[in-house]
């Protein structure tokens, strides 16, 4: 790609994760005498439009998705995934317009289908090139990666937010005979030094759609509000507000910045999270290990849940066994350090 150019840098807008492992992209970019423009919409336009005020930023179409609390059986599922294949249509002649209307010379996009382009350069992102991990029946995971395949074909190249080989974090899921680049795992702690802060605390990294988002914040509170003994620290993951709220021995904070989130993470006594791949992609970046809850009915996330468990020691606790469980008496090791470097000069190769 050409420095001096203007680029769309656009994420898919199913919670925070995809919009915060394009912060390395957006600087990369940047640094290297790009005009970003920001493409997005809802939680994650809100978060990269406040991580860079000085950027120009667009509305893009999007279709909310809802697990429900049966996941991918769910009927909201059913309709929210009709939902999102009928606007890959609407992004794409959007796209077109905003290319024309912005004189935009590339588009990157992060698992954001409709964002293909006939008149310039485009890239798709993302760590998902292969549905069949076990989790999902052989003709849903074929048509899926059928499907998937279709749309990642209209795009110049793909990009993998990972690495390849033994310590590769995405494991089968980005295994694929398309030509693709990896550029390590992304994540906005890349290169950071956090600073240490009181570590008597628990943490509670909640993310993902809602239901469940909800359902497992429920679940924390219930238990520690029963133990005067710990203290919790929840970071809500979203992005409609900044005020702290206390309740006893629990904190809680909405929309904290980078530098906080990162101070708190590699402080914590012991860290809670799903296993979403962004969220496992900064602990790896700030190296920590946590206890992964996966979101549940979600095939993505019981599969890195496994092979985190099996390949990096990280414990798993199903959302359901969670009221049982014995939170102060879980053994693990928080500390997990790995050599993992990003290659974003693979942006620049065209």
């Amino acid at each position: 790609m050409k420095a001096d150019s203007k680029i769309l840098v656009a994420p898919l807008d199913w919670g925070l994760g995809h919009a915060s492992r394009c912060v390395p992209i957006v600087q990369f970019l940047v640094e290297h005498g790009f005009e970003v423009i920001i493409g997005g919409s809802g939680e994650s336009l809100a978060y990269l439009q406040k991580r860079f005020p000085s950027l120009v930023s667009v509305e893009l179409p999007s279709a909310k998705m809802n697990y429900g609390k049966q996941g991918m059986i769910s009927l909201p599922f059913m309709f929210s995934m009709l939902r999102f294949v009928r606007n890959i249509s609407r992004e794409h002649r959007e796209l077109e317009k905003l290319i024309a209307e912005e004189s935009i010379d590339y588009v990157f996009s992060d698992n954001r289908l409709g964002l293909y382009s006939s008149h310039v350069p485009s890239f798709y992102m993302t760590h998902q090139l292969n549905f069949d991990t076990g989790f999902l029946n052989r003709f849903s995971a074929r048509m899926m990666n059928s499907l998937h395949r279709r749309y990642m074909n209209k795009y110049r190249y793909c990009f993998v937010p990972d690495t390849g080989g033994e310590l590769s974090l995405s494991g089968k899921m980005s295994d694929s005979e398309i030509e693709t680049r990896h550029l390590g795992p992304l994540s906005r702690f890349y290169g950071k030094t956090a600073e240490k802060i009181d570590g008597d605390f628990d943490l509670l990294l909640l993310s993902g759609i809602e239901p469940q988002r909800t359902m497992l914040e429920n679940i924390f509170i219930e238990k520690y509000s029963a133990m005067s003994n710990a203290r919790l620290h929840i970071i809500r993951g979203v992005a409609d507000g900044k005020e702290l709220v206390h309740s006893a021995n629990i904190t809680y904070e909405n929309a904290p910045s980078d530098d906080r989130i990162a101070s708190l993470v590699v402080s914590a006594k012991r860290i809670f999270c799903r296993s979403g791949y962004s969220s496992l992609c900064d602990l790896a970046a700030l190296g920590r290990r946590a206890v992964l809850v996966p979101t549940p009915r979600q095939p993505e996330q019981e599969y890195l849940a496994i092979r985190f468990h099996e390949k990096f020691g990280f414990v798993v606790i199903a959302q359901e066994d969670l009221p049982q469980v014995d939170i102060l008496g879980l053994p693990y090791d928080s500390v997990w350090k790995y050599d993992y470097r990003c290659s974003l000069g693979e942006l620049l190769k065209e």
